[in-house]
């Protein structure tokens, strides 16, 4: 597996990741995508990518709002606390 191949997967791992521990810690289950992109120095782009891939994935849902509103669901939830 090439480097690129392998950032792309650890970066949609580690946003997950602080998607569950911020929903857990946090006073609302919707977040901000682009700004837990931010926190992972990641771009605007890479957080859409990564929304749409774990969307597709059923570990996230996006809100009808504006921006990158977003929850992880139970699946993404699941996921995480596996280790997958």
């Amino acid at each position: 597996m090439n480097d690129d191949i392998r950032a792309r997967r650890e970066n949609r791992r580690r946003f997950l990741e602080r998607l569950y521990h911020a929903s857990e810690h946090g006073d609302s289950e919707y977040l901000d995508g682009y700004e837990l992109a931010d926190a992972l120095q990641l771009t605007r782009q890479d957080a859409e990518r990564i929304v749409r891939y774990h969307e597709d994935h059923g570990f996230v849902m996006t809100t009808g709002r504006h921006g990158l509103t977003i929850r992880i669901t139970a699946r993404g939830i699941d996921h995480v606390e596996r280790g997958e």
